[in-house]
């Protein structure tokens, strides 16, 4: 018999002791396994209709998170039986996902350009001039990829794309996609090719795109372009080089102009990426006489200080927990997540996303809850509850609990550590920072007071803090139409000093330090 996933009318053949995941990731059907299919997550809920005892028994872990008889954590599901199908129908939901930010204008020299009725890049004849000329910026972000359709003659946006990275069905975090890579590496560049090339479908045809500037984290531009990412997985723990990558379009079976080139950003080190150097790029950080932070966080939360004189990075492991994994009630940014909280004289007000009914809390939601529970002394500086309950509840069954505080508590800090140790590797204090790029969607979301509050951000005047967006597309943008911003992101990558904050002496001190949640605000 087989093992039936109804929306997709596809089907595979059922195997004793198989779980109902490593189906659904066989039939590359679209799920959530954000912890790899540890069971610690519970985003992989399915719906599974199936004769008596076809299934192994729910597991302690799948009563955390289920919640009626016919859903089951797919990663936990185990096939029994084999003599009759189990029809299995994964939810939809619908994504909140930021696929733009600021937009920059800037002097228009790109490689690929028109002259006459002839196309070049730099001096290579390319072909007839087709009526346009399109070139695509690509942000390859761990949870979700944005497209920017650009004009390589006007340097306008044409169109965005964005959606949720496939290879989540693999793990949110760039350990777990290292780990899969192990002997899946080839599963893992064909979904995120095959997600690429299907936003380039969507956006235009492809036989109008010429060159198309690829940025991520290491893991993410590496595994695009199919070089290893094992050395990313052991110490000293760096990418396999540096160097900025230039491949053609069809030898990565990318839909595009038979002669489209593909450009990814150079890498700064270990896990600080393409894409902090493209935020660094867009923002112009890199050229001001003024000294800026750019923060973009996320599971692997990069920061990036200073000016044109000196650059830092470094990277930190906040883990998932504000993107609602490990979290009993947390959610990604789907509707129905709850992304604003506020306690009023005793009651709770909430927004969600789409103004759907509740189904989960959303990182964005989890600051807010963290920075009410503080200010009405519910919990104290270490996330304990104050009173007998050791729960808060926003609905009659969504809320948090001190191991979810725990586990924010321990995402906040790896966060306030890594900029505490930037602003002494560089010398100087928060008042000599002139302005805090927030960049990403969770940046873009959060209340930052709320942020600073919690001491997620660090405690700055209000006014120098910008939320950028999605700047790490927007520099992909800049380097697609501009050959010296460009030549700039290969210089700048090079003058950027990459700290490694587990290498730094009193680490540890310092983290245990700030396992506290100061009252900044």
């Amino acid at each position: 018999m087989e093992l039936i996933v109804r929306e997709a009318r596809k089907k595979a053949e059922l195997v004793r002791g198989r779980t109902i995941l490593s189906y659904l990731q066989e039939l590359n059907i679209d799920i959530n396994a954000s912890c790899g299919g540890k069971g610690e997550c519970g985003q992989c809920l399915v719906e599974v209709e199936s004769s008596p005892g076809a299934l192994a028994d729910k597991t302690e872990i799948e009563h955390k998170f289920v919640q009626n008889e016919w859903q089951r954590l797919a990663c936990q599901a185990t096939i029994r039986k084999t003599d009759k199908p189990i029809y299995v129908t994964v939810p939809r939901r619908s994504f909140c996902i930021l696929d733009s930010g600021k937009y920059w204008e800037i002097p228009l020299s790109p490689v690929v350009r028109r002259a006459g009725e002839r196309v070049l890049y730099e001096s290579h004849d390319l072909g007839a001039y087709p009526g346009r000329i399109y070139g695509i910026a690509l942000d390859i972000g761990t949870t979700t990829l944005a497209m920017y359709l650009v004009d390589l003659e006007t340097g306008g946006v044409r169109s965005v794309c964005a959606r949720e990275n496939p290879q989540t069905r693999y793990g949110n975090n760039v350990v777990s996609r290292i780990e899969f890579a192990k002997n899946g590496q080839s599963i893992l560049e064909q979904e995120i090719r095959t997600a690429v090339n299907e936003m380039i479908t969507t956006l235009t045809d492809p036989a109008q795109v010429y060159e198309i500037v690829v940025v991520g984290n290491p893991v993410m531009r590496d595994l695009f372009f199919g070089y290893p990412v094992e050395s990313l997985g052991r110490s000293p723990f760096e990418p396999l080089s540096l160097e900025p990558v230039r491949k053609m379009a069809n030898e990565l079976r990318i839909v595009a102009n038979p002669q489209a080139r593909v450009y990814g950003l150079p890498l700064i080190g270990g896990f600080v990426g393409a894409d902090a150097l493209a935020v660094v790029l867009a923002t112009g950080m890199c050229k001001s006489e003024t000294i800026s932070m750019a923060i973009d966080i996320g599971t692997n939360t990069e920061i990036v200080l200073g000016n044109r004189d000196m650059l830092m990075a470094t990277s930190c492991a906040a883990g998932p927990a504000f993107e609602g994994s490990s979290i009993t009630h947390g959610i990604c940014g789907v509707n129905g997540a709850i992304k604003e909280v506020h306690i009023e004289q005793g009651g709770v007000l909430y927004k969600t996303i789409g103004y759907a009914d509740p189904v989960g809390i959303c990182g964005s939601g989890l600051i807010d809850i963290l920075a009410e529970l503080l200010e009405n002394r519910i919990i104290n500086g270490r996330g304990k509850f104050v009173g007998k309950n050791k729960e808060f509840l926003i609905t009659s069954r969504i809320g948090l609990s001190e191991e979810d505080i725990d586990q924010l508590n321990l995402a906040k800090t790896a966060v306030s550590v890594g900029t505490k140790i930037l602003l002494e590797r560089y010398g100087i204090t928060l008042g000599d920072i002139e302005s805090i790029f927030l960049a990403g969607a969770f940046g873009y979301y959060i209340n930052v007071e709320n942020a600073i509050r919690i001491g997620l951000l660090p405690p700055v005047e209000l006014g120098k803090v910008e939320k950028v967006g999605n700047a790490a597309v927007e520099g992909a943008r800049q380097a697609l139409v501009s050959k010296l911003k460009r030549a700039d992101a290969e210089a700048v990558a090079k003058r950027i000093e990459h700290i490694k904050l587990e290498e730094e002496p009193d680490f540890i001190e310092q983290f245990v330090g700030e396992l506290y949640f100061k009252k900044y605000l």
